[in-house]
C-alpha cells in the first residue's frame, strides 16, 4: 500500500471508529451530545493524529515496540490538546479518562484493520505469484 493511501486509509477509519465510539458514549450521556462542530473537530483531530505520526515515522527508531508507543502518545497528546483548544469535551477526571480510552481503543482498531488489510493483500500476492510459477512450468 502507498504511503499516501495508508495515511488516507487509517484517518477514514481512525475518524469512523471515534464518531461511533463519541455517539454510543454520548448516548450514554458521558459525553456531550454529538454536533456538526463536533464532527469537523474529530476529523480535524484524526488528520492531526495520522499527520503527528507521519512525522514520528521520519524517527530514526528502529524498535517497533518503542515505535508504537510513540504512535500511543501522539494520539493521546492530540486529544487533550485538541479537546482543550476546542473545548470538546469537560476536562475532568471521568471523561478524560474515557476520550483517552477512546482514543487507544480506536489506535488498536485501526492497527487491526489495516494488519487485516495487509494480510489480504499479502494472500493475493502469493496466490499471483503461485500461478504464475504453475503456469510457468506448465508451458
Amino acid at each position: 500500500m502507498n504511503l499516501l493511501k495508508h495515511y488516507i486509509s487509517t484517518s477514514c477509519i481512525s475518524f469512523t471508529f471515534s464518531c461511533l465510539f463519541y455517539l454510543l458514549f454520548s448516548l450514554l450521556t458521558i459525553f456531550p451530545t454529538m454536533n456538526e462542530a463536533l464532527i469537523i473537530h474529530m476529523l480535524f483531530i484524526s488528520i492531526s493524529i495520522n499527520g503527528l505520526i507521519f512525522f514520528t515515522h521520519r524517527l530514526p527508531i528502529q524498535n517497533s515496540l518503542l515505535l508504537r508507543f510513540i504512535e500511543l502518545l501522539d494520539v493521546i497528546i492530540v486529544l487533550l490538546v485538541a479537546g482543550a483548544l476546542f473545548n470538546i469535551f469537560p476536562f475532568t477526571w471521568h471523561v478524560t479518562t474515557f476520550v483517552v480510552a477512546t482514543g487507544v481503543l480506536t489506535y488498536f482498531i485501526v492497527i487491526i484493520v489495516i494488519f487485516m488489510g495487509n494480510q489480504k493483500s499479502a494472500i493475493q500476492i502469493n496466490a499471483a505469484i503461485a500461478r504464475k510459477k504453475g503456469g510457468a512450468s506448465i508451458g
